[in-house]
């Protein structure tokens, strides 16, 4: 649903669940399941203040989700919580406190741990190297990744319940190449990764990361074109985090092109629309 549904409507729901939850569990101190349950809540908190752009609570809501996995004693649910966290980190530039957090986040597990779960953290380190420019590392996480993609999950462990699939590898493996600067590598993996999304904001996301590899490299009207893309689904859903995007993508554009022209265009509406 988040995928899908403006997080500015769903913020008011999921600050108010989190309240609830929390008046409920003040009073069982020693409730395993109703702390997980509070992890989650304060995850998709998070994750929904990510996506309006405001960082600050981000990171106060996935601290207060990995505390809540601790006090579950749910490594798996601690694992998640700091991953994403790390992920967050490389998502706002912060790529070596990142990977500092994703390693942590993979001491939580072991060879005993859902493949899914060892499979997405290695995709999420892929794409941290990838910002750190370590073709290396990231080739390795990104092997890592495929080789756990697919498995049947043995028995069902929250919060992986289904496989990690290659269509989501291809995903990150994307974003990881577009972050490196590999150009024709990523026009592959991006042409292999966008019909595997399915929901308008992670196209979004893909095509704004996409055309800012391009915008370097001297393809600057596919460029806006695919900024002016991501932009209108960034307006329809209020996500300042696809906005921001396409705003930093802007900076890398050189003044004059009609494409180019309309992204200005639009994006000056953006702020006639606050100002109503």
């Amino acid at each position: 649903m988040e995928a899908s549904v403006s997080s500015r409507d769903l913020a008011p729901a999921a600050e108010g669940h989190l309240r609830l939850v929390k008046q409920i569990v003040r009073n069982k101190p020693h409730d395993a399941r109703g702390f997980a349950a509070l992890s989650e809540v304060a995850g998709f908190s998070a994750w929904l203040a990510a996506d309006r752009g405001d960082t600050v609570l981000a990171c106060a809501r996935y601290r207060e989700s990995i505390r809540f996995a601790e006090s579950a004693r749910n490594p798996l649910l601690v694992s998640y919580m700091i991953g994403s966290l790390g992920h967050f980190a490389v998502e706002i530039g912060d790529s070596r406190q990142g990977v500092r957090l994703l390693d942590k986040a993979a001491r939580q597990l072991d060879n005993s741990s859902p493949a899914a779960a060892r499979a997405w953290l290695a995709s999420l380190r892929a794409v941290a190297f990838g910002a750190l420019r370590d073709r290396v590392a990231m080739t390795e996480a990104l092997n890592t990744a495929e080789h756990l993609a697919d498995r049947r999950p043995g028995e069902a462990r929250w919060p992986w319940m289904f496989a990690f699939t290659s269509a989501k590898v291809a995903r990150y493996r994307s974003s990881a190449l577009a972050k490196f600067g590999d150009l024709s590598a990523a026009k592959s993996a991006y042409a292999a990764a966008l019909p595997g999304m399915t929901t308008p904001k992670p196209q979004a996301l893909a095509k704004v990361e996409h055309a800012l590899l391009l915008a370097r490299t001297a393809h600057q009207d596919e460029a806006a074109k695919l900024g002016l893309e991501a932009l209108r689904v960034g307006r329809q859903y209020g996500s300042e985090r696809i906005v921001s995007s396409v705003r930093t993508l802007r900076s890398e554009l050189p003044v004059r092109s009609h494409e180019v022209e309309d992204l200005d265009r639009m994006l000056t509406e953006l702020y006639e629309e606050d100002q109503r």
